[in-house]
């Protein structure tokens, strides 16, 4: 009789994403119980490797290959769906148990070589026994961070097979600025976007247009404001989403177009758009890196935005800690939380370039790295960093010039851009060189 953590694992090899996850954390054959099942599981896994990862056993083919070995088994291949978190579930749920009952066995056998053991063998069977552990603890490890030489390479040229089947394809977090998604591709699991403007340089803003542009594409997504609050954070967003003047909206004095426009938007998009979109400000205390990035995860977050660098709290603070390395301490925690383990999402952080940083990019006519403040930090740590600046004549057209100042995937590019994010305006009117 098979366990329902059997049951998951069947179900996995007919699943593309699901077994992609088997494949990927690895599940020593010994781990399942049934032996008879250990080669149709390898069979599933390689099948998946040939296919350039892109193709799952049918079931059908399953019971015409292995038809016999399920009889025998007494195994009926599940069809329903199955989810990526139920397999990893799956696959800890055999491993613990192999463990079990494979280290209460190597104790037994550990304590009798022990007691048979003469003085000048003891130290040998000490070797021996860990030896032994250790060998179970590699059998049983999530390789999921870890892959071997030419498998390596052949995912690689799968996944760029994958790209140039469907090129352009943006993946992972979308800015809502199509010209720069479209150049970026998005930003993928385990990259730190940083996002860098003056004070009162409507990083805010851009924050929320972010989210609401995760939110409508069906990415859950969590928006982390710890400078401003969560109601000026959704006051905001309606002005965004339905081209509403903020100024008046607080006041309580925008025309009845403007706010039928804000009832109409909300009555269509309710049903739709109801869960997904978290906007939250924690207390003090609960604004480190692994606060903010675990709080996300237990939300199921599959995009981070924190507004803004300055107000993450470091999580053993010291006056006497110089504040630059208490920034690289931070940004290398956010960078670790993001980039191991099975929660690897991408982070959208805002940044702030500082007042002499704003000088010296005006005097220079554009930003560099290091106008920024903790520049060498954010450049360290982040896969991307972009750069807003506005001149007074930029401020009087309602334009702003966007800088890349850093990536690690493409090459750098600037844009003019349409920029009254307040009236939900961020969009590129095309290149430009600096």
């Amino acid at each position: 009789m098979s366990t329902h953590a059997e049951n998951v694992l069947y179900a996995s090899l007919t699943d593309v994403e699901a077994l992609e996850e088997l494949a990927d954390t690895g599940l020593a054959p010994e781990c399942i119980p049934l032996a008879g099942m250990r080669d149709v599981v390898t069979y599933a896994v390689a099948y998946f490797y040939r296919s350039g990862r892109t193709k799952a056993p049918s079931r059908e083919l399953l019971i015409e290959q292995w038809g016999h070995r399920l009889e025998q088994c007494q195994v009926e291949l599940p069809d329903e769906d199955v989810q990526v978190d139920e397999v990893f579930s799956a696959i800890e749920y055999l491993r613990s148990q192999h463990v079990l009952a494979e280290s209460q066995r190597l104790q037994r056998e550990i304590a009798v070589g022990m007691a048979q053991a003469e003085p000048n063998e003891r130290v040998e069977a000490v070797h021996d026994a860990a030896q032994a552990f250790h060998a179970l603890s590699m059998a049983v490890r999530d390789r999921s961070a870890e892959v071997e030489g030419i498998q390596g390479l052949n995912d690689s040229l799968a996944r760029y097979d994958q790209r140039a089947a469907a090129p352009k394809v943006v993946t992972g977090m979308s800015l809502g600025i199509e010209a720069v998604d479209q150049h970026s591709l998005g930003i993928h699991g385990g990259e730190i976007c940083t996002w860098a403007a003056p004070p009162k340089g409507a990083k805010s803003w851009t924050s929320t247009h972010v989210a609401h542009t995760e939110w409508t594409a069906g990415r859950e997504v969590v928006l982390y404001t710890l400078e401003n609050a969560v109601t000026m954070s959704y006051d905001r967003l309606a002005c965004q989403i339905c081209c509403v003047d903020y100024r008046e909206y607080q006041k309580g004095t925008c025309t009845s177009e403007d706010i039928d426009r804000v009832r109409t938007w909300l009555s269509e998009n309710a049903d739709q758009l109801r869960d997904g979109l978290h906007i939250l400000s924690p207390d003090s205390g609960l604004r480190t890196p692994s606060a903010l990035v675990r709080q996300a995860q237990s939300y199921g977050a599959k995009s981070i935005i924190i507004d803004q660098l300055s107000h993450i709290e470091h999580p053993a603070p010291s006056a006497r800690r110089p504040r630059h390395e208490a920034v690289a301490e931070i940004m290398s925690e956010l960078t670790t939380l993001i980039t191991t383990g099975r929660y690897n999402p991408p982070l959208f952080l805002c940044a702030q370039i500082n007042r002499d940083g704003v000088a010296a990019a005006a005097k220079a006519g554009k930003l560099e790295l290091q106008h920024l403040a903790e520049s060498a930090s954010i450049e360290r740590y982040s896969s991307w960093v972009f750069g807003l600046m506005r001149s007074e004549t930029e401020i009087a057209a309602g334009m702003a010039t966007l800088q890349m100042l850093a990536s690690r995937r493409m090459d750098l590019k600037n844009w003019r851009m349409a920029w009254e994010p307040w009236y939900g305006t961020q969009h590129a009117l095309g290149e430009v060189s600096l």
